[in-house]
């Protein structure tokens, strides 16, 4: 079951690094009014969010103690940031709050995972 779980965390990092590339990507974009949500957002959101749920179910499953208030505010975190990024993907320029409000959502969801941890010692 650990190695499960590691793997299922390296993919799930794999998609923060993701979506945290691709919005700094268009960071440059963002003052000429010509940002958009690109396909490394979407793909990585998804990816997050997919490994979350079964790193979530694993951890559970593993009689391990899971910290409940993270993953509540991780999964909304980046369900939020998967739902804009669907909703913006195929815009030819989003609007100007988007790309900002995925880099913030990006950052509470890293913030939550490593100030509060997923789980809870006991």
């Amino acid at each position: 079951m650990e190695i499960a779980i590691g793997i299922f965390l390296a993919l799930h990092l794999l998609g923060f690094a993701s979506i945290f590339a691709g919005l700094i990507g268009e960071m440059k974009n963002l003052k000429a009014g010509t940002a958009k949500v690109n396909a490394a957002v979407l793909h990585g959101s998804w990816l997050s969010l997919a490994t979350g749920l079964a790193l979530v179910g694993m951890l559970y499953a593993n009689d391990e103690v899971v910290n409940n208030l993270s993953v509540s505010i991780k999964g909304s975190a980046i369900a939020a940031i998967f739902a804009i990024a669907y909703t913006f993907r195929n815009k030819e320029k989003a609007p100007k709050w988007v790309v900002p409000t995925l880099l913030l959502l990006t950052l509470v969801n890293l913030f939550v995972a490593t100030v509060s941890g997923m789980t809870v010692s006991a």
